[in-house]
């Protein structure tokens, strides 16, 4: 018996569509409030420096007062002048003097923003104004002419802070301590600035090299293999009328599919990868007669483990074996091995070198090279490629950690 307690627990999807909404509008908030910070961060900093540069004032001319501020560091200063004689003294001194000047900044709540914000706004402008314009595109006379307005911001920075601070605290050395500070301050945000984004400049344009180079080493690989499928077809269709055209034709598209459709991607799953391996083998073998000179054997294992792979990696070898390795007349055989295991990808070929005299295209060993620059740059430290070719016996064996 159901229990009356027992209720159909509620499937309606409302519930969880509205915390989708919700935080799917949450993260569009958020995106569009960080891309108005990323873009207008300088004025925000501007902003806050202003109004703590108004607290700072108000705290130290009224709230705390000059004349207290100066006598309490005056009397900090004498007791360290006199401890010069005791180092344990002198250590005591100096630690009361730093933490009277913690205790200030800490308790102006306000002064330490006001340093950074202003260290801040300096240190941006004299990098996108003057270090980027003068010292980094302009030479050695924009080098020069840099840190000639350099002493000059000096002297006017110097000169302001003796203007704006009252005139009582100029034993305490305020213009010529933050004068120093901002100057440096300045050159070195200027240095890691520019290394930072020389950096990243360097790293974009590498992966836009790579990007280049893979899109070229595919535009050279896809023409090249589709034309000989599809005069190898129509040499067959020409030499019988057969259902084997039909099966030819079958595996073509699926090939044809293969190539335009994964190609476009950077990876392509295992087991599409393997499919269109199997397909290319058969239609390879469709034009090849059952002779006893001819010997051909093919193996493909896959674990079923889920894994990616760059496309058409593996072809070129294959293409290669067919193309230049097996002989109607003469002795020839093609033997491969394709194993993928724990993401492991294992390819062992050899096949029978063919020197025919009235061949009319040769080798150029483009397709070979291709295969190394994309092992080079979709799995860097991660395969193994070795090819031997003597005694007329081409072999292959690579090893890709998928």
């Amino acid at each position: 018996m159901k229990n009356a307690l027992d209720l159909p627990k509620n499937t309606s999807p409302t519930l969880g569509g509205l915390e989708k909404v919700s935080k799917d509008s949450l993260k569009i908030q958020f995106s569009k409030v960080s891309f108005f910070v990323k873009e207008n961060w300088i004025w925000i900093v501007l902003g806050l420096t202003i109004l703590s540069l108004i607290h700072s004032y108000w705290y130290f001319q009224i709230e705390l007062g000059v004349d207290k501020l100066l006598a309490k560091h005056t009397s900090l200063s004498k007791a360290y002048v006199n401890s010069k004689s005791n180092a344990y003294a002198e250590s005591f001194a100096i630690g009361k003097l730093l933490s009277f000047w913690w205790s200030i900044l800490y308790d102006s709540r306000s002064a330490f923003f006001t340093i950074l914000g202003i260290t801040i706004l300096l240190s941006e402008f004299n990098y996108q104004i003057l270090f980027k314009n003068l010292f980094v595109e302009e030479g050695r006379k924009g080098k020069f002419f840099y840190l000639v307005i350099l002493v000059f911001f000096y002297g006017f920075i110097y000169l302001l802070l003796n203007a704006i601070i009252d005139p009582k605290l100029s034993p305490i050395g305020f213009p010529k301590f933050f004068t120093n500070f901002w100057l440096i301050s300045m050159v070195v945000y200027s240095y890691f600035a520019y290394a930072s984004e020389s950096y990243i400049k360097i790293r974009e344009l590498a992966l836009q090299k790579t990007k280049a180079e893979l899109v070229a080493l595919k535009a050279q690989i896809n023409p090249h293999f589709l034309f000989n499928v599809l005069n190898n077809l129509y040499g067959q269709a020409i030499v019988e009328d057969s259902p084997k055209t039909a099966s030819g034709i079958e595996r073509l598209s699926r090939i044809m599919r293969h190539v335009v459709e994964e190609t476009k991607t950077e990876r392509s799953p295992i087991e599409k990868e393997l499919k269109f391996v199997e397909d290319f083998i058969e239609l390879q073998k469709m034009r090849i007669p059952d002779r006893p000179n001819i010997k051909l054997s093919t193996e493909i294992f896959w674990d079923g483990e889920s894994a990616n792979i760059a496309p058409l990696l593996v072809i070129p070898f294959i293409e290669n074996a067919f193309k230049y390795g097996i002989s109607v007349t003469n002795e020839s055989f093609f033997e491969m091995k394709l194993r993928v295991e724990n993401k492991i990808l294992l390819f062992e070929s050899r096949n029978s070198i063919i020197k025919k005299a009235d061949k009319l295209e040769m080798g150029t060993g483009t397709g070979l090279e291709n295969t190394r620059r994309r092992l080079d740059l979709y799995y860097p430290g991660r395969h193994k490629l070795d090819i031997l070719s003597e005694n007329e016996v081409f072999e292959v064996k690579m090893q890709v950690r998928l």
